[in-house]
């Protein structure tokens, strides 16, 4: 018998990676399916154009989407009153912070974030789970 077979292979454990080379994983689940925001009222184009930047997003480690400037963290606090409410009545008034996906013009993706892995919560068609201020007013 070769030599390279009685030779026992001894796993390295060279700890986790760094969390922003990660890529990502997303979670359904926790999707909220009523209210304001609700996942899944989005027209036939909306959903396709979801769908294909989800898929890109899932090629791209969390740096890359930082850089890309696609990926936005905001602590629950800045969050509209509707946000804020609606976090209360589906009883995840105590995260701290939700992550926003820019999908297209106004439309974003609202998600939790653990690690890479992101739940989906929120389809805000209408950029109002966040409101920016008004330039030049």
């Amino acid at each position: 018998m070769p030599d390279n077979l009685l030779t026992p292979k001894i796993p390295h454990y060279l700890g986790p990676p760094e969390l922003e080379n990660r890529y990502l994983a997303w979670r359904f689940s926790n999707a909220d399916l009523d209210g304001p925001f609700k996942c899944g009222n989005f027209t036939l184009d909306e959903f396709t154009q979801l769908w294909e930047r989800l898929r890109a997003f899932e090629k791209m480690n969390i740096a890359q989407l930082r850089q890309a400037g696609s990926f936005h963290r905001t602590p629950t606090p800045n969050l509209s009153q509707k946000a804020k409410k609606r976090l209360q009545e589906i009883l995840l008034d105590d995260i701290d912070v939700l992550y926003s996906f820019h999908i297209t013009g106004p439309c974003r993706l609202w998600c939790m974030k653990h690690e890479n892995i992101l739940s989906i919560l929120w389809w805000d068609k209408n950029h109002e789970v966040y409101l920016t201020p008004q330039r030049h007013t």
